[in-house]
């Protein structure tokens, strides 16, 4: 915790090198929220009603999965966004993200319960991030979730059914119009990657000009790309606090997210392989978005500081099997 308001402090001081220096009071009161959020979900995950809160939020990410499919479907497969109407996020890479969450959240509360019921979930929830495209939290996921299996508990069923979900995947992929969208977007991803450097060395360039202290919390982009869009965000969590920060508030970031791999490698040994595979699966998911993960509560925010809350859980001593 103090490494956190130590990383806020420093990014709400920023504003006072950016062009609204005033802004100053805003980011401190959503480092403050920050702050509060955290305290409260560590002191609800420290208490017996931690699966209670994992099977709320679980159920609740199926919901509006559920709800996204029946009423945004179209919006969702053709312009990748989502309708007012959605209680949801605005665009579907955080509904992906979000998503990705509630996938691991159904298999800590199966692991923790044993109840099958809550494997129900994971179709919806993994179904909606193929649907919405998004490469990056569907890779996130996959990458997070191999990283951390228990290899020692596997058995050859546990085998048979991943094979059998995987040829289900090619099925749909092979026979459906989604499965079709979805291959075509990982076809881009070659094209698409280098749109993406072409953002983070323009971002470099910049950062070359204020390299120790960055350009102030309130600084964003502003640039054709070679491909004719306007860019406005570093499509990087990582980026954006180099040029926000500089390497200054890019090294307190790192700290905090460093501090959190000890405690992320304490769950490790503890069998809690999920849940430090909720930390990597934020990592990774950070790494291509561009939203800043200080402000007013919203998806990206959530997807940034749960993960960090549940590794930030006390209880590291008894061990899960």
């Amino acid at each position: 915790m103090a490494l956190i308001a130590a990383m806020l402090l420093y990014f709400a001081c920023s504003n006072l090198w950016s062009s609204e220096p005033f802004n100053i009071e805003s980011t401190l009161t959503h480092s403050i929220y920050l702050l509060l959020y955290l305290a409260m979900l560590i002191t609800v995950l420290n208490g017996r009603q931690r699966n209670l809160l994992f099977t709320i939020i679980a159920l609740g990410l199926t919901l509006l999965c559920l709800y996204s499919i029946i009423f945004d479907y179209n919006e969702m497969l053709t312009i990748r966004l989502l309708s007012k109407s959605n209680p949801g996020p605005d665009n579907v890479i955080d509904l992906s993200g979000l998503a990705g969450v509630g996938v691991i959240l159904s298999l800590i509360v199966f692991r923790e319960k044993q109840s099958k019921l809550i494997l129900l979930t994971i179709p919806v929830l993994f179904g909606t991030m193929l649907l919405t495209q998004s490469r990056g939290p569907v890779l996130s996921l996959l990458i997070a979730l191999i990283i951390t299996l228990p290899y020692k508990h596997l058995k050859l069923k546990h085998l048979s059914y991943f094979l059998l979900v995987l040829i289900g995947i090619g099925i749909a992929i092979s026979f459906t119009e989604m499965g079709q969208l979805l291959v075509a977007r990982f076809e881009e991803m070659y094209v698409q990657s280098f749109l993406r450097l072409s953002i983070w060395n323009h971002t470099f360039d910049l950062v070359k000009q204020a390299p120790y202290f960055g350009y102030g919390f309130n600084y964003e982009l502003d640039f054709t790309n070679y491909s004719g869009e306007q860019i406005h965000t570093t499509h990087s969590l990582y980026w954006g606090a180099l040029l926000k920060g500089g390497i200054v508030g890019l090294g307190m970031l790192l700290a905090v997210l460093s501090y959190c791999a000890v405690l992320a490698k304490r769950h490790l040994r503890n069998g809690r392989q999920l849940e430090a595979g909720l930390f990597i699966f934020a990592l990774l998911f950070y790494t291509s978005q561009g939203m800043f993960m200080i402000g007013n509560p919203a998806e990206f925010w959530y997807l940034f500081w749960f993960p960090l809350g549940v590794l930030m859980t006390t209880n590291l001593n008894s061990r899960v099997y």
